[in-house]
């Protein structure tokens, strides 16, 4: 994710066409995963166990990790070679990109969610199209794009909502031929060949302009802490915050993140709650700001409301680094996405792939979600047991993945 988008919201219905689709879908797997996005194959796992378990009138709702930009092409790539058609819910804002998007989009399939909103459209839309279970419905319950392949951001629970919610209507239908499985879907990226020095390249100009003095090939983890503290002192003083006198890079990121939400929250008038996480307290000033910044009725403080948003991005640039990601396991990978993040924070705009990379698209054991309904028969219950269990599933899918991946990628710096 490079920014919060604040444009008008607009819902955008999805347009599937077998014609369309079949073309679009041959162009991602000929020109743009290889070209764009260096994805030079795509190789999906588990679906022979997933294909023998579907029974008549079975729906499926996928649920992908989403560490990278390429995520959506690769996944469509992955059901493609499976033979499945899937809907797909995605951030209206990637809509209004332009019309060759949107037309491209909606033929395929997707239709336009606000994470930050409450149109009720994207909801009714992907409760329909599990109660007719023409297609399946695919969703990326990380909700942004977190550039940590190897460790999946906690699950936002609405993917387990509409989960549920379909199946208590198919239900309450008397459709006893109708189940919906929930496939945890884990995807991998890896380099395909040793890219040390053009991550090196990549990194060096950052590097420079923030006065970073260790050599980044020689010792990458600690050249790219001293870049991250270094950009969080600078980001912090230009907008005129407290640099927290911290022991550590971990300590300080926590800290400058706990302040900044503070500081916003206090202006926004709401109280987070005792267990909220920082990107949960980020997506709850985020919903209140774009309330305001949408409301024409409110244009007297949409100048207040840009700061807002401002400082609301620092904290999630701040809080969704995770800290130890590199350091604990510092694989080609893993410092490559790092220093990608980087590049996409402090410049603001999407980092090309550095080289070519292979991709691996999992599909975990399915979970039949009547069966955690007649376990816990309260929704809230339900709902928090399914997120737990898709989260776990997918990340072990991941793990699986790291083990048996014989590229360059996976090996230590």
């Amino acid at each position: 994710m490079l920014d919060f988008s604040d444009q008008p919201y607009q819902y955008f219905p999805p347009k599937h066409s077998r014609f369309w689709s079949a073309l679009l879908l041959y162009h991602n797997r000929t020109r743009h995963l290889p070209g764009t996005q260096q994805i030079m194959e795509v190789v999906p796992s588990g679906h022979d166990e997933l294909l023998e378990q579907l029974k008549p009138g079975d729906r499926l709702v996928f649920l992908p990790n989403h560490s990278t930009h390429a995520d959506a092409a690769i996944f469509l790539e992955a059901l493609r070679q499976l033979g499945i058609s899937s809907l797909l819910m995605a951030a209206y804002d990637v809509f209004l990109r332009g019309r060759v998007h949107r037309f491209t989009m909606q033929r395929m399939g997707a239709f336009a969610v606000d994470r930050d909103g409450s149109d009720p459209k994207p909801m009714k839309q992907a409760l329909a199209t599990l109660e007719a279970g023409k297609h399946a419905l695919s969703i990326f319950p990380e909700g942004n794009v977190y550039l940590t392949n190897d460790r999946v951001t906690p699950f936002m629970d609405g993917a387990a909502f509409i989960a549920l919610k379909a199946q208590q209507a198919l239900q309450k239908a008397d459709d006893t031929s109708g189940r919906i499985l929930a496939v945890p879907v884990s995807i991998k990226a890896t380099h395909l060949t040793n890219a040390r020095m053009k991550v090196t390249q990549r990194f060096e100009p950052l590097g420079n302009q923030l006065g970073v003095e260790a050599d980044f090939h020689a010792e990458p983890i600690k050249a790219v802490y001293q870049a991250a503290e270094i950009a969080l002192h600078r980001n912090l003083k230009q907008r005129g915050l407290d640099v927290p006198d911290a022991p550590d890079l971990g300590s300080l990121v926590e800290q400058a993140a706990t302040n900044v939400l503070e500081r916003l929250e206090a202006k926004l008038e709401v109280t987070p709650k005792p267990k909220d996480s920082l990107l949960d307290r980020v997506r709850s000033a985020r919903r209140l700001i774009h309330e305001v910044r949408i409301d024409p009725e409110r244009a007297v403080d949409h100048a207040a409301a840009a700061t807002w948003a401002d400082e609301a991005m620092l904290a999630y640039r701040i809080a969704s680094y995770p800290m130890g990601y590199a350091a604990e396991k510092p694989t080609l990978d893993r410092v490559s996405e790092t220093v990608e993040k980087l590049e996409e924070d402090l410049l603001t705009r999407m980092p090309a792939p550095m080289c070519r990379r292979h991709a691996y698209v999992h599909f975990n054991a399915p979970i039949d979600v009547s069966d955690l309904l007649t376990e816990h028969p309260k929704l809230r219950a339900a709902v928090g047991a399914f997120t737990s269990q898709t989260e776990a599933a997918v990340q072990a899918g991941i793990d699986h993945l790291n083990h048996h991946n014989p590229h360059p990628g996976g090996q230590m710096w």
